[in-house]
């Protein structure tokens, strides 16, 4: 099914399962896709897509995405700039991870593969809940710089964080987060 795009600002606001779904399918896609072209790997494409997701919904609760017939190139530019910020990031590493120097080598299964297993009822809904049963510092990291959209610098000002250590802090959390959402989603089917 499509959905205009009236339909789906109403549905992310609404936390309608299937406009997430539609969603997921319309974008997972072109989102893991730009990631592989880029040296990612499918555990980045799936963060990415995760990122990407929680951050148009954000953008449309709070009313910042205004419709004009360019959903698919807002989504895009959230990919592209999100996924820029990471390779900046992971370029001014201080040391290379090699394992993550592997991963980046080994040719893409398929991207239908990686499309398949993100695409999931509920993976949205699943994503706010696993966020709900974080505790501590990590659910407050994500909160603030994802969802409330304040600088990684400020941040660490707020929670009185070495801004290295919270760049690795991040990370960390958003593998916390990613790992209860599946958990989620594995009791749910």
């Amino acid at each position: 099914m499509n959905y205009t795009a009236e339909e789906v600002k109403r549905g992310v606001k609404e936390q309608d399962a299937s406009v997430f779904r539609y969603l997921y399918r319309k974008y997972g896609k072109m989102i893991s896709g730009h990631v592989f072209k880029n040296s990612g790997t499918e555990e980045d494409a799936r963060e990415m897509i995760q990122i990407v997701m929680l951050e148009f919904w954000n953008a449309v609760r709070e009313e910042r995405y205004q419709e004009q017939g360019k959903m698919d190139q807002y989504i895009f530019q959230l990919t592209a700039n999100n996924w820029r910020y990471e390779l900046r990031r992971r370029r001014n590493r201080p040391s290379s991870d090699i394992e993550q120097v592997f991963l980046s080598d080994i040719a893409d299964e398929s991207e239908e593969h990686i499309a398949s297993v993100v695409v999931r009822d509920h993976y949205l809904s699943a994503v706010h809940q696993a966020l709900g049963t974080m505790e501590g510092v990590c659910r407050e990291i994500i909160q603030l710089y994802h969802l409330q959209e304040v600088s990684l610098q400020e941040v660490a000002e707020r929670l009185n964080y070495d801004y290295n250590n919270l760049r690795k802090r991040i990370f960390d959390c958003r593998k916390k987060l990613k790992n209860l959402t599946e958990k989620l989603l594995n009791h749910a089917t």
